[in-house]
């Protein structure tokens, strides 16, 4: 009789093709993957699984460590990997680069760790806690300013002229970027009653620019922690950052006047206004050297991801099964339908 494949049978095969298509290269004992003519070792693996436990369990409130199986645990096994793998790839390429890291230039970033942390006992302690030891620094250093200095090899030759700078500036898809808004300097006094923002009112209107005052009155009378000592003072806002009861009686203020006071969430204000920038838009000679920064990130961006993947595709990378990050990230496929039985086929017997 004619029989069609099984579900079974087509996954099976669908699996088989890149199986076979990577046969010629296998991923040794002790190793999670065959990157070039290296690998990356289960230790590799196990030594940054492990820091990372301790990383979760070092911070106060973090979310308890995933559990191995469940979705964010293959989230941080496949960055895991795909780190070592990146590593891996940078290395052998290095070389052939002219790109080289010296135990005097791990030395010396070493030294400059010791510093910012404020001593050596300091850094062992703070490395006992996150469960890494000197010589995994020193590699995690190592591997850092190689992936450093290949990623200036690969930046060498990028650049943004400033004709590149000004057809951005140009393009009316981008003009909103340039248009400054006016913003206004802003003080206020934050009560929670009105009975009480009415007694700083009162207060305010005997000297309503001093900012004497205004010091004085805010120390008696704000609520508010962040502006409080500073005479109230909130700085430069444009329209429509603050909540709209606020927002509405501050852009209807003239420069110095004192509001009444204005019921907002937060409790009872009195606004002021010091200064009034106009809106106004940016001229390219203003805007060209963050045009340029901006774009020569964007495109520095694209020339790694570029170089990146056709390393890793000279690389043919193998992975040991469970470690390929592609699989561990996949979302779940619907189960395929069953195929009927045998007994419930149309087509009867052989």
């Amino acid at each position: 009789m004619r029989r069609t494949l099984s579900a079974a049978l087509l996954l099976a095969l669908v699996v088989l093709v890149p199986l076979l298509a990577a046969c010629g290269k296998e991923v040794p004992a002790g190793a999670i993957a065959a990157v070039g003519d290296g690998v990356v070792t289960q230790q590799q693996f196990d030594d940054i699984m492990e820091q990372a436990k301790a990383q979760y369990a070092s911070q106060e409130g973090a979310p308890a460590f995933p559990e191995e199986g469940s979705a964010e645990y293959d989230q941080l096994k496949a960055s895991i990997v795909k780190y070592l793998v990146q590593n891996a790839i940078v290395e052998q390429n290095a070389e052939e680069l002219g790109v080289k890291v010296t135990d005097a230039d791990v030395d010396q970033r070493f030294t400059e760790i010791v510093a910012q942390v404020g001593s050596e006992k300091k850094l062992d302690e703070l490395l006992k806690e996150q469960n890494v030891t000197r010589e995994q620094l020193r590699e995690q250093i190592s591997a850092q300013m190689l992936l450093d200095a290949v990623r200036e090899k690969v930046y060498a030759d990028v650049e943004i002229t400033d004709a590149q700078a000004k057809e951005y500036f140009d393009d009316p898809e981008n003009a909103a970027q340039f248009q400054q808004s006016e913003t206004r300097d802003m003080r206020h006094i934050l009560t929670e009653t009105k009975a009480e923002a009415e007694k700083a009112l009162a207060e305010l209107e005997a000297d309503p620019t001093s900012d004497k005052v205004w010091k004085q009155v805010a120390a008696e009378y704000s609520t508010d922690p962040g502006t409080k000592d500073a005479g109230g003072a909130l700085g430069a806002w444009p329209e429509g950052r603050m909540v709209p009861e606020f927002d509405e009686a501050a852009f209807a203020l003239e420069v110095d006047e004192l509001s009444k006071p204005v019921k907002s969430p937060f409790g009872w204000h009195i606004i002021q206004v010091t200064a009034v920038t106009p809106a106004q838009n940016q001229t390219f000679d203003e805007a060209k050297e963050l045009i340029k920064q901006t774009l020569l990130y964007q495109k520095q961006a694209t020339a790694w991801d570029e170089w990146l993947k056709k390393a890793t595709e000279k690389a043919e990378i193998v992975y040991a099964a469970g470690f390929d990050p592609v699989a561990l990230t996949a979302s779940p496929s619907p189960a395929p339908a069953e195929e009927p039985s045998a007994t419930a086929s149309p087509e009867g017997g052989e």
